[in-house]
């Protein structure tokens, strides 16, 4: 026989399970909401991003994720950016760049594809990165990108080890980016306790990276954004998303939430 105690533990467990089925299933439904596209269709790289439109005149944002198939914190924290309903323009976000590097583990492409984060601009497109490369470009012109954001993570906490830069925000040498950056910093570590975790402004991007490509040669708002491996993945996501946040927040993509009086 089963004690009252017991029953109401069960029936609190149903209630979680259920409660996280629900959060899951919404998930799901704003993300089926959002328009779809595929990058370099019908080759063993294609990758799918998304499109929230508001239906309102605006600037569009573009947020990559997994493009070291090593780092899966941003590619899932992207992939949730495609459930975010902007007030006005567009946020676009490629979740999976690098598919291959992601299922096999690997920093780089497999099998010498190269590295998709340094082939800004590309030379002659004939390794994958560099393909990949030409259709993140294209991407950026075709829908005249205001931000970017790039997502990463590093071996460690920058603030034990300089070498590594996990903990970071890196803007692009620009007005655009320096406008945003320490507010971002700021608003992220608030919610960061321990010292060693809170976010540091480094940069600019390495050079023929995205986000480095983004600020020079568009001009906008531009950054990578740097984890620690060294916590637990769902840390890593949840910073991703905490930077993401604050720079769509400060540029008007989304609302910022009502503070209790």
């Amino acid at each position: 026989m089963w004690g009252k105690g017991r029953v109401r533990r069960m029936g609190r467990k149903w209630l979680i399970s259920l409660l996280l089925v629900l959060c899951l299933a919404l998930t799901a439904t704003a993300a089926l909401a959002a328009d779809r596209f595929t990058l370099l269709a019908g080759t063993r790289w294609e990758t799918e991003g998304c499109i929230a439109d508001s239906g309102k005149p605006g600037p569009t944002a573009l947020i990559l994720g997994g493009v070291h198939g090593s780092e899966p914190a941003g590619a899932l924290a992207a992939a949730q950016v495609c459930t975010f309903q902007p007030m006005t323009g567009k946020i676009v976000a490629v979740p999976r760049v690098n598919i291959p590097g992601l299922a096999a583990k690997l920093r780089y492409v497999p099998d010498g594809g190269g590295d998709m984060n340094r082939v800004y601009p590309p030379e002659n497109g004939e390794t994958p990165a560099e393909r990949m490369g030409e259709a993140i470009i294209a991407l950026m012109e075709e829908h005249r990108i205001r931000l970017f954001v790039d997502l990463h993570e590093a071996r460690t906490f920058h603030k034990l080890d300089p070498t590594s830069l996990g903990q970071s925000l890196l803007p692009a040498h620009n007005p655009a980016s320096d406008a945003m950056a320490m507010a971002a910093i700021e608003a992220v570590n608030r919610e960061i306790d321990e010292e060693v975790k809170k976010f540091t402004r480094l940069g600019p991007p390495i050079r023929r990276s995205a986000a480095w490509y983004a600020g020079k040669a568009l001009g906008i708002a531009a950054f990578t954004v740097e984890t620690s491996a060294q916590q637990p993945l769902a840390d890593r996501v949840g910073q991703h998303l905490a930077v993401v946040k604050e720079l769509l927040m400060t540029g008007g993509w989304l609302a910022r939430p009502q503070k209790d009086h």
